[in-house]
């Protein structure tokens, strides 16, 4: 499951160019929704959201291609993915108001629950929440697989966008809060790798007092 030590520390390095565009994504990302608010500009609103998904998939990409990933880049992409969604969100409320109550569920389930799933990863010893089919396959196929990650974190806003409808999002949020409690509950009954080395690690032979050590050689 885990990588040699050598691996580990060599991918470790911080300084490396995904950790580099995620940190960049940050920093350009932040000034272009702070400006939309500023002028309550849906162009650039847009324009911030454009630029995060583009450097979210540039740094993953990096990340893979040139085997940099890191826990590192993993936790600082996974903070830098949802505070950029809700700075979209809360500029894009002013303007859709009839839309608050999914969005602000929306902003819950991934702000916070689905945050606090992606940081499990560390108590299994992974580089990311990609790694998560080693610790187990059927919550990873559904939050950090392709399908699951699009369904997680682009799928609502995909809808929200499309339609501009309250009702239309309600059976993706209803089916992404069951996704949520079941990983919980499905996460929270996994053994750590700790544990699991204790539940097959072998018995301990068997010591032998002083006096049984002496009769058996008596007996020989």
């Amino acid at each position: 499951m885990k990588t040699s030590e050598s691996e580990t520390l060599a991918r470790e390095t911080l300084l490396n160019w995904p950790n580099a565009i995620t940190l960049a994504r940050i920093i350009l990302c932040l000034p272009v929704f702070a400006f939309a608010a500023y002028s309550q500009s849906t162009v650039w609103n847009f324009v911030g959201l454009g630029l995060h998904w583009a450097l979210d998939g540039l740094d993953g990409y990096l990340a893979r291609s040139l085997k940099q990933e890191t826990r590192f880049g993993a936790q600082i992409d996974i903070i830098a993915d949802r505070a950029m969604v809700a700075f979209f969100y809360i500029n894009y409320l002013p303007t859709h108001p009839h839309l608050a109550a999914p969005i602000v569920l929306y902003l819950i389930l991934y702000g916070f629950v689905d945050h606090y799933l992606s940081n499990q990863f560390l108590q299994w010893g992974l580089l990311s929440p990609n790694y998560f089919y080693q610790a187990d396959p059927t919550v990873w196929l559904l939050n950090w697989s392709t399908p699951g990650k699009f369904a997680n974190s682009g799928l609502f806003t995909v809808l929200v966008l499309s339609t501009n409808s309250a009702l239309a999002t309600m059976p993706v949020l209803v089916g992404l809060a069951i996704v949520k409690l079941f990983t919980i509950a499905r996460i929270l009954r996994l053994p750590l790798p700790q544990a699991a080395a204790r539940l097959h690690r072998p018995p301990p032979e068997p010591r032998l007092s002083i006096g049984e050590l002496l009769g058996s050689r008596s007996k020989a």
